[in-house]
Formats: C-alpha cells, structure tokens, sequence
C-alpha cells in the first residue's frame, strides 16, 4: 500500500469519527486519491445499508459510486463508459464479496443498522472499518489497473 493511500485511509477513518457514514467516507476517500471534485452529499442515504436498511453496504455503494465518478459517463449513449463502469464496479464487488463473505450490511455488522447490540461499546463497529478500508482499496486499485490499460490502448 502507498503512503498516499495510507493517509487517505488515515483520513477516511477520521472523516468517520466525527459523522460521515460509511458511503461517505468511502465515497470521499476515494475521490480525494483521485483528485476528484464531487459532493460527498449525494452519497448521504446510502450509510447502514441503503437509508439504514441493512441492504448493501454502504461502503461497497460509496465504492461503486467513486468508481462510476471516475469513469465520467455522462452520455446515455456513450456504450464504451458503460461497458467499462460496469466492469470495474463488478470487480469491485465481486472482491467485496469475496473477502466481507457478503454484500449486506446487516450481516456485515451482524445486527440492523439503527440496532447497535446493547453489550457493543461506543464507535464504530470494527466488521465496518474493515469493509470501509477494503472498499477504499478496491476501487483504488480498481481503477489504477484501468488507467495502466487505458495508457497501453493510447500508445
């Protein structure tokens, strides 16, 4: 791991200590290792699993979404940035899948979200700094491997 990525991870936990969720953290975290300017806000109804429901994770959203950012399909006709955020968003979440064991929220944290257990102690939940952390990793490494190809296709 580089040391930028290091310290966006540094910052992305910190970011959540003081209220951003999951989504958000990850969301920001990846676009600032990007340098990508994009609101964190719209990222708000997807911590705890989709407005808290427990459903996918926030930070597999928060991936997906820095990842779709990235690619910039803004065309609805531009097939090449579909087939190409589709691909990186499911190597995204097929590694999320493989080392969280699952997509879901409630089953990450093993509770509802909104539902904190009353034994668990105050902060976050450590299952969700590690889903937090692996999603910054896979959407960054995600798009790395796509810039080196993108460059070996222009030369």
């Amino acid at each position: 791991m580089t040391r930028k990525l290091e310290v966006v991870l540094e910052e992305v936990h910190q970011s959540r200590e003081k209220g951003f969720n999951c989504a958000e953290g990850v969301f920001w975290g990846v676009s600032q290792y990007l340098g990508l300017s994009v609101p964190v806000s719209c990222m708000a109804g997807f911590g705890g699993g989709v407005a808290g429901s427990g459903s996918v994770c926030g930070a597999l959203s928060g991936a997906l979404a820095a990842v779709g950012v990235y690619v910039g399909r803004t065309d609805p006709e531009d097939r090449e940035a579909k087939v190409r955020a589709t691909a990186l968003s499911k190597a995204v979440a097929a590694a999320f899948i493989s080392k969280m064991g699952t997509q879901l929220c409630r089953e990450i944290l093993g509770y509802l979200p909104g539902n904190k257990p009353a034994h668990r102690p105050d902060g976050i939940n450590p299952k969700c700094r590690k889903a937090v952390t692996l999603a910054v990793k896979l959407a960054v490494e995600a798009v790395e491997k796509d810039q080196q190809k993108y460059k070996q296709t222009q030369n």
